[in-house]
């Protein structure tokens, strides 16, 4: 893959999910087409941002040479153009591929969430063919992936007509060879002990559920089930299931109509599921969804000063579970390695996924970049690790 100073087309993956992901697509986009027009390049926009809003970007962002939503030949078609009208160029060997590779399970969503865009970017749910999932990871193996990361919508929804659910595409993905096989945004109603039953036989210990929040009343204003006793129960039976799991969440303050009952609820919510690690986003409305209209809106002051309340309150109540690996000895995918004699790489344990999550420093002799290492955890440094071979 050619860096972009020297590219003639400069792809921008946009998103439209949220206003600052939307803001900061469209900043991109215009840092890259300054920077490839004044060299004559070309610049291709893809993505949700390009899916929902092809006809005001054409008409705001004119220098953008491709629009290119989830459809795939306008891309195609240039670089076809670029290369002289022959096939599109095939993009050389990447000098360090990289070491997880994402599986899209699935597309789309049904739930209709009132404060979720996704059904109106990406459409009715859609699974991905297990044999293309599978095609996939066999070929990423080959060229050296490590790790599976199975992400979609709603994963845990996974079910192919003749082919069966979930917890059968984790036992032909584990048969393919030896790799990390990770889960992410699992809906806390899918969460089968069937399901249960094949992570601990095929997957790494670590589950994400978004829950949005613990309070009721505010879960039923954004059209989702549950609340904080049955997300209790839920997470213990999953650690009884998986024990030593680590256990991944999402959170919403200020959604219209909460108030300081409901956020001290999930405060104390927070503090009882000792989660490993959580995301907390203060509501941001989104066009066209129905939360965006909906009365008692949260002062936008109120929604990031809770937000800001509730992530302090994470790292405090996930202090115990990262402390409590310091001197056990775990296994560590080392994804930057050091020369020579000892020295320290950087990897991540199994409860950490890349990307969103924490990572180790681990010392030791001669760490290659893709090794499985067993190192002894020695220390904490918020959400990451140090770690020692020896």
């Amino acid at each position: 893959m050619a860096p972009p100073e020297i590219a003639d087309l400069v792809v921008v993956n946009t998103c439209g999910f949220i206003d600052p992901a939307k803001e900061e697509s469209i900043e991109a986009l215009l840092v890259a087409c300054a920077a490839a027009h004044s060299r004559g390049a070309e610049v291709a926009a893809i993505g949700c941002l390009v899916e929902r809003y092809r006809d005001e970007l054409a008409r705001e962002l004119p220098d953008v040479d491709v629009l290119c939503g989830f459809e795939i030949d306008p891309l195609l078609g240039k670089l076809r153009e670029l290369s002289g009208g022959g096939r599109a160029p095939q993009a050389p060997a990447r000098r360090h591929r990289s070491l997880h590779t994402y599986l899209k399970v699935s597309d789309g969503c049904d739930r209709r969430c009132t404060f979720c865009a996704i059904p109106l970017i990406k459409g009715r749910y859609a699974i991905t063919p297990p044999e293309d999932i599978l095609a996939l990871a066999e070929s990423a193996l080959a060229r050296g992936s490590r790790e599976f990361v199975l992400v979609g919508q709603d994963v845990s929804r996974y079910d192919a007509p003749e082919y069966g659910g979930l917890p059968r595409l984790l036992a032909d993905l584990a048969a393919l060879g030896p790799a990390w096989i990770r889960l992410l945004y699992l809906q806390p109603d899918g969460i089968t002990d069937e399901l249960l039953a094949a992570i601990g036989r095929s997957a790494v210990h670590y589950l994400d559920l978004p829950l949005q929040h613990a309070s009721a009343s505010v879960l039923r204003r954004m059209r989702r089930g549950g609340d904080a006793e049955s997300f209790l129960a839920l997470l213990a039976r999953v650690r009884a299931a998986l024990p030593g799991v680590a256990l991944r969440s999402t959170f919403i303050t200020g959604f219209p109509g909460e108030d300081d009952v409901d956020f001290a609820r999930l405060v104390e919510f927070v503090r009882e599921a000792r989660l490993s690690v959580a995301g907390v986003f203060p509501f941001d409305p989104q066009e066209g969804t129905p939360a965006a209209s909906l009365g008692d809106q949260v002062p936008v002051d109120v929604r990031e000063q809770r937000a800001a309340r509730l992530a302090h309150v994470i790292e405090e109540a996930a202090a115990d579970y990262w402390s409590g690996l310091v001197g056990r000895r775990l296994e560590v995918l080392v994804e930057r390695g050091c020369r020579g004699g000892r020295g320290e790489g950087v990897g991540r344990i199994a409860a950490q996924a890349p990307d969103v999550d924490g990572v180790t420093y681990v010392t030791g002799v001669g760490l290659r970049r893709g090794q499985l290492v067993t190192a002894t955890v020695d220390g904490t440094v918020g959400f990451d690790l140090t770690a020692r071979t020896d």
